[in-house]
């Protein structure tokens, strides 16, 4: 049994709070991961701009249609190299920290970043230098997460310092936090020639920091070119039904997020996991 998320910038044509909320509820779904910035572009949402009547502003308007903020994204480099850039990015983190709650947020999500100062695949990610900065950066944001009560969700990634499962168990060992949480998204992890491993690496995660994962993300995928391409659920392919059993077994109703599933393939794809999802023994 699955809390199935979308997020709210894969629905097409949603220019107010309201319209969200609505084609939101025409999915049938009630969790949403809220990109402010990717959903309502010409709203301000920078570090000044957040603030308690926004948040109550937006949990309002999609409580009338049965719909929550489950997930706030504000996904930066926070590792950028230039670091005045870093400063800026870091200090809207900490602010969306601190309002998260007021749209409902169970926790504010990003992913680690670059050494570069575009986000792209380079080795020097990958050294210890790195990942070293990685850990200050997100000890400064999870003692504010702390402070605000907010889960810090970091989600690992192949073009990031925070690379594999070994990197996570790492990060998890130098920040001991109850605010530190994983969002784990196994198509991050895997590349064109160890995809069918998708499974056991799913597996490997939640044996090794399972009690971490705060959230997970379903996303299709098929291979062209030795690339990894994102696919609406149900078109590519991940073993979807395989791995929604594995979250239901030890995380049940966790946030189960449809990155790249959109608009009319929402529908398909609730359709996809409602069919091959395993029923629990208890009942709400």
């Amino acid at each position: 049994m699955l809390n199935l998320t979308i997020r709210g910038h894969d629905l097409s044509g949603v220019k107010t709070v309201q319209e969200l909320a609505g084609q939101t509820k025409k999915q049938g779904v009630h969790n949403l991961q809220l990109a402010l910035g990717m959903s309502f572009p010409d709203m301000p949402s920078g570090a000044g701009n957040l603030n308690p009547g926004m948040g109550a502003a937006f949990k309002r308007e999609l409580a009338r249609a049965d719909v929550q903020v489950s997930i706030l994204s504000c996904y930066i480099n926070m590792i950028h190299p230039d670091p005045e850039i870093r400063e800026r990015l870091l200090q809207k983190f900490e602010g969306y920290l601190r309002h998260a709650r007021h749209f409902g947020a169970a926790m504010v999500a990003s992913e680690t970043g670059c050494v570069l100062p575009e986000i792209q695949y380079t080795e020097d990610n990958f050294t210890d230098a790195a990942f070293a900065d990685l850990v200050g950066v997100i000890r400064r944001l999870v003692k504010a997460g702390e402070e605000a009560g907010m889960l810090v969700g970091i989600e690992p990634g192949l073009n990031h310092p925070l690379y594999s499962l070994e990197r996570v168990e790492q990060l998890l060992a130098a920040v001991e936090s109850d605010h530190l949480g994983i969002i784990f998204d196994p198509t991050n992890l895997i590349t064109s020639e160890d995809h069918q491993h998708q499974v056991a690496l799913v597996e490997r995660a939640f044996d090794s920091f399972g009690d971490k994962i705060v959230a997970v993300h379903l996303k299709d995928f098929k291979v062209e070119a030795g690339q990894i391409i994102p696919v609406n659920l149900g078109e590519g392919l991940i073993d979807y039904a395989a791995i929604a059993a594995i979250i239901a077994k030890h995380k049940p109703l966790s946030y189960v997020v449809l990155e790249e599933t959109k608009d009319g393939h929402i529908g398909e794809a609730l359709k996809l996991l409602g069919a091959s999802e395993a029923r629990p023994s208890f009942h709400l």
